[in-house]
């Protein structure tokens, strides 16, 4: 009894301990504030798209690194130009704003801290938004104008923000100071994190307060994503998703579906913690055995079984490659064999031949219909009753996975020109 007592204390003290510690590592309501504060205001699609991508660093330095060395890009034109990286889509969707992939390419640090917190804790995050949102709209400098439109809409005990190019075909993304544009910052230990470009940057502007837009950017179908605020959680036009990406259309049964992270896209970031690591682990397993690996994994598989296919074709008696080759030989077979002995043999392999590249042909056409981009997942269990008032409200409707609190990195205050700067690991909780 005294050892079932033992075991029982000592079981309670560790569930207590990794309970304290996953609530002390846990981005806070300041920290999130923090981070989220120099893109906030942006256009509700840009900034579903750039929270996407921020989950895949890797891709966003190779694509901060192209737009670099790409500067008359921008816009669909920048976007197409891409589609032979491999990149996941949400980076490459990105190449169209080349300031936001500047500003991500100079601060990979802040980029790994959004990604991680939009993945353990998405409701936190656009919570995050939304504040941020009313903290300016009460200071007066998110308002509508002839770049963008702010709506506000109350329902039951929330408010939304939500924000729109002016024109869907142009886009223009905000410039401004974060230290000044939300009024009196509520959290003096951890004030906003701002990134301005530096000196001689084409796109360094002086910025005193307010909101300042540069050249609107021409986009048809580069922006994709949205947020479906009312549940918490980001999705995908598919149709717009599928004009743009060519090479990695989606197979869908509906125009809007939801966003899951992908982790075979992950690079070799590691993820926050080992909880993180190992969620995204067998989600990769799993994704890989049902056949939902990722797009790349899919095209390399592709690659091998049709070097394999060719193979075997050069290998076959011409005989068996020719359209109806296997039924005529097998007729003249028949008919030589009373006179030729062995000659059922030779019958029976170049009947088996066509038959066999029809197994192997089905088989393959099996495995890509299985095949589906992993953004895709639980796409087979809609709910009828959110898509519709998704789309009477003229948003698309989603539904995320629901994802745990873990542990991770901190922040801490200082940053440049008065701004907090994002670091991992430590902090004032």
């Amino acid at each position: 009894m005294r050892r079932v007592l033992r075991l029982f204390f000592i079981a309670t003290a560790l569930w207590i301990v990794s309970s304290t510690a996953l609530a002390q590592s846990s981005f806070s309501k300041q920290q999130l504030d923090q981070m989220l504060a120099p893109v906030a205001l942006y256009p509700d699609a840009l900034l579903s798209q750039l929270l996407m991508a921020s989950t895949y660093p890797d891709d966003v330095a190779q694509a901060a690194t192209w737009s670099g060395k790409n500067t008359g890009l921008s816009g669909d034109a920048a976007v197409k130009a891409v589609q032979e990286q491999p990149w996941d889509p949400s980076v490459m969707s990105l190449a169209a704003f080349p300031s936001v992939l500047d500003m991500m390419g100079r601060q990979p640090e802040w980029v790994r801290s959004v990604g991680d917190a939009f993945l353990d804790q998405p409701e936190d995050v656009m919570s995050s938004v939304q504040r941020l949102r009313a903290q300016a709209q009460a200071a007066g400098t998110l308002t509508s104008n002839d770049q963008q439109t702010v709506s506000t809409q109350t329902g039951g005990n929330s408010t939304v923000v939500t924000i729109e190019p002016a024109s869907p075909s142009v886009v223009y993304v905000p410039s401004y100071n974060p230290t000044s544009a939300y009024g009196a910052w509520p959290y003096p230990s951890y004030p906003p994190a701002y990134y301005p470009p530096p000196p001689g940057s084409v796109f360094a502007s002086a910025i005193v307060s307010g909101l300042a837009f540069g050249t609107g950017i021409a986009i048809a179908d580069s922006l994709w994503g949205g947020f479906d605020w009312g549940h918490n959680d980001v999705d995908i036009d598919v149709n717009r998703y599928n004009n743009i990406n060519i090479n990695r259309k989606l197979d869908a049964s509906r125009n809007n579906v939801a966003w899951n992270h992908d982790p075979a896209r992950r690079g070799s970031t590691p993820y926050r913690n080992s909880a993180t690591q190992q969620r995204f682990d067998q989600q990769r397993r799993v994704g890989a055995a049902q056949g939902h690996g990722g797009r790349r994994s899919m095209n390399d598989q592709q690659a091998r079984r049709d070097h394999a296919q060719q193979v075997m074709r050069d290998h076959e008696p011409a005989g068996g490659r020719a359209a109806g080759a296997g039924q005529r030989h097998s007729n003249s077979a028949r008919g030589a064999s009373a006179s030729h002995p062995g000659s059922n043999r030779t019958s029976s392999h170049h009947n088996a031949t066509p038959q066999r590249n029809d197994a192997r042909n089905a088989a393959i056409e099996r495995s890509r219909s299985a095949n589906r981009d992993n953004a895709l997942r639980g796409v087979d269990s809609p709910r009828p009753d959110r898509h519709a008032a998704s789309r009477a409200a003229g948003r698309p409707a989603a539904h995320t996975e629901t994802r745990r609190h873990s542990p991770g990195a901190g922040a801490h205050p200082g940053g440049r020109t008065g701004g907090g700067h994002i670091e991992r690991g430590h902090g004032r909780r």
